[in-house]
């Protein structure tokens, strides 16, 4: 029986979120997966950038922009994931995955 199993890798780690059924279904919930991804990282940036300007204030500096979460936004920004280059942080993938019952 031919299974999809769906997970999320970095240099140090991978796990596993699901196992579906068909294809379609796993493709489905790994957009799910980076939808999130993209949504957490667009809010941390917002955060990030307000603290590097803060802190730049503060210290009397010229203010500078933090580009890896922009980075990690455009690599999986592309709906050809089979072509998601993030590394060395959050890759979803997608494994076809042969179950012997």
């Amino acid at each position: 029986m031919t299974v999809w199993e769906v997970g999320v890798s970095d240099c140090e780690s991978c796990c596993t979120i699901c196992i579906c059924a068909t294809k379609e279904i796993a493709l489905r919930e790994m957009f799910k997966k980076r939808d999130s991804l993209i949504a957490e990282w667009e809010e941390q940036r917002i955060h990030n950038q307000k603290s590097i300007e803060e802190f730049c204030k503060k210290e009397n500096k010229p203010v500078w922009i933090d580009d890896m979460y922009p980075n990690m936004i455009k690599a999986l920004s592309s709906d050809d994931y089979k072509r998601w280059d993030n590394y060395p942080h959050d890759v979803p993938w997608i494994r076809e995955t042969e179950v012997i019952c």
